[in-house]
């Protein structure tokens, strides 16, 4: 037999080895995506049903998300649920996008409807480390105050310590709806959304699988991957 048929059927055997072992699936370190102390949150679920969906095993874990987008260039991290940028094509395979993050600032409810405009100079709670709403504060001119995290940012809203506070879903409507008596009227600024893919890094041996890769993305884009999703957005936001 011509050595290059015995390469084929070599590939063609060793496919199944590949993911003998749990295939690493990481998730953003950032609620509701990830919580690093119960290692429970939305990415996990969603991930754990597409590998049950596709056949697969998973060994999870919650980074950072610096940390967990250099594990996926390394090959480190297999298989993730991140926000969707030309830039990740370079490192990551992407093969759905299952889900949108919706950015807005939420305020108190007043005669009128809230525009840009109106939160020059104003305080608005920004999400530590994020530069989402840069181009939204430029705009407006609004003063940015440094929040630990939406809970921290909305308490000060509710306290009218902020103007406003950015507000992130999947995340915010939970907090919000925990944090709020039953007289606050809440309204929100939309700005922008943001696309989540799945992604598989280049550099792990699962993007080396044309059957697995499909069967995951099958699974990402059926009825049933978006019901999923569905059902794991409305109990997370």
């Amino acid at each position: 037999m011509k050595p290059i048929l015995w390469s084929g059927l070599a590939l063609l055997l060793c496919l199944p080895l590949l993911h003998a072992e749990p295939i690493p699936a990481y998730s953003q370190a950032i609620e509701p995506w990830g919580d690093p102390a119960s290692g429970d949150g939305l990415t996990p679920r969603f991930l754990s049903w597409l590998a049950e969906q596709s056949g697969l095993r998973l060994k999870q874990d919650t980074r950072p998300l610096p940390r967990l987008v250099e594990d996926m260039k390394a090959g480190r991290d297999a298989l993730a649920l991140i926000t969707a940028s030309p830039e990740r094509d370079a490192f990551g395979l992407e093969l759905c996008r299952p889900a949108d993050i919706r950015l807005s600032v939420v305020y108190r409810l007043g005669a009128r409807e809230l525009r840009a405009a109106d939160l020059k100079l104003r305080p608005v709670g920004i999400l530590r480390g994020t530069h989402t709403l840069d181009a939204f504060i430029a705009r407006s001119g609004a003063e940015p105050v440094l929040v630990s995290d939406m809970r921290q940012g909305l308490g000060m809203l509710r306290i009218a310590r902020l103007d406003a506070m950015m507000c992130v879903r999947p995340g915010c409507g939970r907090v919000l709806r925990e944090i709020s008596a039953p007289a606050d009227q809440w309204a929100e600024l939309a700005i922008s959304r943001e696309p989540m893919a799945v992604y598989v890094s280049r550099a792990h041996p699962l993007s080396k699988d044309p059957a697995a890769l499909a069967r995951l993305k099958a699974a990402c884009v059926s009825p049933e991957g978006r019901a999923k999703m569905a059902e794991l957005l409305a109990r997370f936001d």
